[in-house]
């Protein structure tokens, strides 16, 4: 696991900083801290409880979200690709933003219906909310976490096949490339992928451990995501794993 310091730490820490969701695969700071692995970027660590206030950290950074990240005197950033940019001025090589600008535009595209708003993360997330929010009186954090999200059964409605559209142009594009989704060589799209397959088909325990009650809401499901997740996307998601993912997993 991973030796996380505390919050008061973590503001004071002079260098790189990642908050991560404790105890829980959150594909968006397993992402972020395998971004900084490739690139070679040291970083220290503290935890963000799921579902709780976090009031110190949102006195700092403003949000109560992870990943948070942070750099020297920098502001915390959040959003996915403002982390990715950052970890692309701080360590050029190995670039994971395509140079052609054609290639660029693809890879963040797809990378957005993966990591963005009423992406496969945003859609699973919804359908994790759903079950607890439909009774009415959902437990405090899950309230909190679905209004910050801004919970609604029309979306929540619509979460499988949008999350399903999403799986589908990714399996195409990787039947387009090859070992990677843009051209020859590993982006930044290959470890959002492998990170937010999380959500949709985990990993076995030992390689992806989180609490076993956990574990069915993480696994979709659906009909037709379960029809659109090929053997191709599993396979990628494993070797990308395989590769450049700390395993066990650590969170």
């Amino acid at each position: 696991m991973l030796n996380y310091l505390t919050p008061r730490e973590i503001i004071d820490h002079p260098g790189l900083r990642l908050v991560l969701v404790q105890g829980l695969p959150s594909p968006w700071g397993q992402a972020a801290k395998t971004i900084f692995e490739i690139k070679g970027l040291d970083y220290v660590a503290a935890p963000l409880v799921a579902g709780g206030t976090n009031d110190e950290l949102v006195a700092w950074a403003g949000e109560n979200s992870g990943p948070l990240v942070a750099w020297a005197d920098e502001k915390p950033i959040h959003r996915w690709l403002d982390i990715l940019h950052l970890a692309e001025r701080l360590a050029p090589t190995p670039a994971l933003i395509p140079e052609d600008a054609m290639e660029r535009a693809l890879m963040i595209g797809l990378s957005n219906e993966i990591c963005g708003e009423l992406g496969i993360g945003w859609n699973r997330r919804l359908q994790l909310f759903a079950p607890l929010m439909g009774g009415g009186a959902p437990p405090e954090g899950v309230a909190r976490m679905g209004a910050k999200y801004r919970y609604n059964t029309a979306d929540a409605a619509a979460a499988a096949q949008r999350t399903a559209a999403s799986i589908r142009a990714l399996d195409a594009q990787l039947a387009r490339g090859g070992r990677y989704f843009i051209g020859d060589r590993l982006s930044a799209l290959d470890v959002y992928w492998a990170a937010f397959m999380n959500l949709l088909l985990p990993l076995p325990q030992e390689q992806c451990p989180m609490p076993e009650d956990w574990r069915p809401g993480f696994v979709a499901r659906d009909p037709e995501i379960v029809a659109a997740l090929t053997p191709a996307l599993v396979a990628h998601r494993d070797r990308i794993f395989a590769a450049h993912f700390r395993d066990p997993m650590e969170f």
